[in-house]
């Protein structure tokens, strides 16, 4: 082979083939038109979300305080919808409901093939998160309302697979609340029942109040019995009529007998007070616990039932009319030029290697 090998003897050996080059380049030309106009069109129908804020759904606060909530989600309430849309869910859901193993003309009756129906649904529907931290749901299909009722079943799906999750998690939490309620009305019944069995043996209706009533009566029994006995001693001294003496004395009797009674009504209230009030004060904190508990769980069961959304429409889906590919013009010029391109060069390398003599290479000499 002649080392020397210029660009003019290039340009000969290509001039010197160029009607097979132009046969074989038109040939591919024409042929990657008829090839291009036999593939169908595909269309692209597109929907772009955003993530709506999980707070939405929280119950209204208890009393008076301000709820606060947020209309868009975050990062991370993007990420969740982004890897429901992703899911095996939502994916088995739009190729069941469409049939696409008789749309796309595979046969699923195989586990290869159920892959290959999965694989090909997957090149043709797309989740993107947008740089404005939005998500895109794509769908490209040869029919184009079609490509639309996927999109749209697609974003139904999505939001209600999140809204269930939360539901999922609400319902958890009324079911902890209800339990919760439950064990501590079962407390309650104990704990009153305990009250009335010390209050029944210490003889006390009412802790606060005997307090004060037995408190008042030994006082004035008290302060009584003094003033009975100075008027006794005053009659003595003074040697009146011994009856009246004798009434009065009756009288502090009466009153010693009382003050006695008293003081032990007292000593067997105080024995049994302390407990009591220690089981009153915590069946009155039970009662508002429950009171607060039964009004969370009224709200979140308002919550519950309530209808919300997780995502926000931003652009909804629509019928394209116009198709995403193939992009015939660029196939057709793609095609020619690399058959123009693959001719030259097979030229050349026919060309120069015609002088070449293959059979000695072959025999090693």
């Amino acid at each position: 082979m002649n080392s020397d090998y210029s660009l003019i003897q290039v340009l000969e050996t290509l001039a010197k083939w160029k009607k097979r080059i132009f046969i074989v380049t038109g040939l591919v030309g024409l042929l990657s038109v008829v090839g291009s106009l036999l593939m169908p069109n595909y269309y692209t129908s597109s929907a772009i979300v955003y993530a709506a804020s999980p707070t939405l759904a929280n119950p209204d606060p208890i009393g008076g305080a301000q709820k606060t909530f947020y209309t868009y989600g975050t990062g991370e309430d993007l990420d969740r919808l982004f890897s429901i849309a992703n899911s095996g869910t939502i994916k088995n859901y739009i190729i069941q409901k469409y049939d696409l193993s008789n749309h796309y003309d595979i046969d699923t009756s195989s586990l290869k093939g159920k892959a290959k129906l999965a694989l090909h649904f997957n090149k043709l529907y797309k989740t993107t998160k947008t740089k404005f931290d939005a998500l895109m749901i794509s769908v490209e299909d040869t029919d184009p309302n079609m490509a639309r009722d996927m999109v749209r079943d697609i974003r139904i799906k999505i939001d209600e697979t999140a809204q269930s999750l939360i539901k999922k998690s609400q319902f958890l939490t009324i079911k902890s609340l209800e339990e919760g309620i439950k064990n501590q009305v079962e407390s309650l019944f104990v704990n009153g029942d305990s009250l009335a069995t010390l209050k029944s043996k210490y003889k006390i209706t009412e802790s606060y109040d005997q307090a004060s009533s037995y408190s008042t009566m030994m006082t004035e029994a008290v302060s009584e019995l003094a003033e009975k006995e100075a008027k006794v001693r005053a009659m003595k001294q003074y040697r009146l009529n011994k009856d009246s003496i004798n009434k009065e004395t009756a009288k502090i009797e009466g009153l010693r007998n009382k003050i006695t009674t008293t003081d032990s009504l007292i000593k067997v209230f105080n024995k049994g007070v302390l407990p009591i009030r220690q089981l009153e004060t915590s069946q009155n904190k039970g009662i508002a616990e429950i009171a607060l508990e039964r009004e969370r769980l009224k709200k979140l069961v308002s919550s519950y039932n309530r209808s919300f959304t997780t995502l926000h429409i931003v652009e909804k889906e629509t019928v394209p009319f116009e198709k995403t590919r193939p992009k015939r013009m660029m196939i057709v010029l793609g095609l020619t030029m690399l058959a123009f391109v693959l001719s030259c060069l097979g030229v050349l390398l026919i060309e120069g290697t015609k002088e070449i003599d293959w059979r000695k290479i072959y025999a090693g000499k």
